[in-house]
C-alpha cells in the first residue's frame, strides 16, 4: 500500500516538475525571441508620452509655459544626452522597421 502510495505521488510530483520546466524553457525562449524586437516592458508606451507631451500641452493653454521651459532646458544639454535619447527611442521605436516599410 504504500509503495502504490509513494509510486503515485512521485509520478505527481515528477510530472509537475517536468511541467515546470517546460513552462521555464517556453518563457526563456520567448524572452530570448523578444529581446530582438527592441527594449521589453513599458518603454514604448513611456516613449509615446514623452515624445506626444510637448505637442498635445502646446495646445492647453496652462501647459504652455512647461512645454516652452522644457525645449528651453533641453538646448542646454549636452549634445550627446540628445542623441543618446533620441538614438534610443529609434531603436525602441525600431526604426529598422521603419526601413523594411519604406523597401516595400
Amino acid at each position: 500500500m504504500t509503495g502504490l502510495l509513494l509510486s503515485i505521488l512521485g509520478g505527481t510530483f515528477k510530472d509537475w516538475v517536468s511541467s515546470k520546466s517546460e513552462i521555464a524553457k517556453t518563457t526563456a525562449i520567448a524572452k530570448a525571441q523578444n529581446a530582438g524586437k527592441g527594449i521589453a516592458g513599458w518603454s514604448d508606451e513611456y516613449l509615446v508620452v514623452v515624445w506626444s507631451y510637448p505637442l498635445i500641452a502646446s495646445f492647453i493653454p496652462f501647459m504652455q509655459p512647461s512645454v516652452e521651459a522644457g525645449f528651453t532646458y533641453i538646448n542646454s544639454l549636452p549634445e550627446w544626452y540628445v542623441g543618446g535619447f533620441i538614438t534610443i527611442s529609434f531603436a525602441v521605436f525600431g526604426i529598422d522597421k521603419l526601413f523594411k516599410w519604406k523597401g516595400k
